[in-house]
């Protein structure tokens, strides 16, 4: 009986709460910023950055000192690949290397004196592509196409030189491969860099709003765990269905698959969400002022941008990367939702998945419950 009393004497409190907070959730102008404003500029603003999927047209500089027949063939059907965009640099090695420094190009093919010579007196000249390594991305997809280009033409010499010296050419087996991409339009991994940018910048608005709601709550109430717990569930709501809803563009503007069921997705992002909650109420709690905690957000929002494998791939760290990996709460949920994208996980394991992510919650509960009241009535 005194359980039963407990619980609806907790539930009274909770439902109090929400209903008192629903009517004025959109007439305070700081939450239109912190609800909707500002994760959807920053949605367009990332979703403009990756747009194109991948990087083309990427300058390249080239230093032709053969000026051949077979030198011309690379430089133009380079240049007629999706990635790279020449510039003629005619005998001029060291400006080509003072504008790689510069970044004013990414990459520069040098082929030798004498290349086509070379080549047809099977003496094996290098032409060579380098990039500065400085800017990893734009160089290495500026020099893309040239290993299929340097694959096709040495097979197309090979049998020329077979002929000219009277040898036959043995064949080679024959590989097909089979591959199932994640994307209808393209296999690359701009599209997971852009979706963990989302689902990550979320967790910051939702822990940001958190700490700004704990410390407005209005000075006439008593505060108490589950009059927070009734004020914070509206956004936690909210939140959920702002998410579902950038996701459902990145899918509708990328042209994505989704093999999972949405109905999944939205339970792990709710779950996803009240944890975001708790490690703001954790955040709020053991700080002396609300400054200290939108401070500690930068700390949070870094910890979790470089351990959740959104920058290094998770298998790639070391064991104590990945023990700090496995205390993020964005961990679970991005593996967990990009692995609905990628096939039809059961529900046993988005079961399982919101069940790690309760205990963020839970725990947190265990450790600010009383204090986090004093905590209110201090302020």
């Amino acid at each position: 009986m005194e359980n039963r009393q407990l619980i609806s004497d907790f539930w009274h409190r909770f439902k109090d709460a929400f209903n008192d907070e629903i009517p004025v959730i959109f007439k305070r102008f700081t939450f239109h910023w912190l609800m909707w404003i500002l994760p959807l500029i920053i949605f367009v603003i990332i979703s403009s950055i990756f747009y194109r999927g991948v990087l083309f047209d990427l300058p390249v500089g080239y230093v032709d000192q053969d000026k051949s027949t077979l030198s011309r063939e690379i430089i133009r059907d380079l240049n007629a690949g999706a990635h790279a965009n020449l510039t003629n640099y005619d005998n001029q090695l060291k400006m080509a290397e003072r504008d790689l420094e510069k970044a004013k190009i990414y990459a520069i093919l040098y082929i030798p004196p004498n290349f086509e010579a070379d080549v047809l007196a099977g003496r094996q000249p290098t032409p060579m592509l380098y990039y500065n390594a400085l800017y990893y991305s734009a160089g290495l997809y500026s020099i893309m196409d040239y290993s299929g280009l340097i694959a096709s033409l040495n097979t197309q010499y090979r049998t020329t030189l077979a002929t000219s010296i009277g040898l036959p050419v043995p064949k080679l087996a024959q590989v097909n491969f089979n591959y199932d991409g994640l994307f209808n339009a393209s296999g690359n991994s701009m599209y997971f860099q852009q979706f963990s940018a989302v689902v990550h910048l979320l967790q910051l608005f939702v822990v940001t709003t958190t700490i700004h709601i704990l410390s407005r709550l209005p000075k006439r109430t008593r505060p108490n765990y589950p009059f927070v717990l009734g004020k914070l569930a509206p956004y936690t709501i909210w939140y959920t269905m702002l998410l579902m809803f950038e996701i459902a563009m990145l899918v509708l503007f990328s042209d994505a698959r989704v093999s999972g069921s949405p109905v999944a997705m939205m339970l792990v992002v709710f779950f996803y969400v009240i944890a975001a909650q708790s490690i703001g109420i954790l955040l709020y709690t053991f700080t002396k002022t609300v400054l200290d905690a939108y401070t500690y957000i930068g700390v949070l929002v870094g910890l979790a941008l470089t351990y959740s494998g959104v920058v290094v791939p998770e298998l790639s760290m070391p064991w104590i990367a990945r023990f700090i990996s496995s205390l993020e709460p964005l961990t679970y949920a991005l593996n967990k939702l990009f692995d609905l994208f990628l096939r039809h996980s059961s529900y046993l394991s988005v079961l399982k998945t919101c069940g790690i992510l309760m205990i963020y919650p839970i725990i947190i509960t265990v450790l600010v419950r009383k204090r986090l009241v004093k905590r209110l009535h201090s302020q």
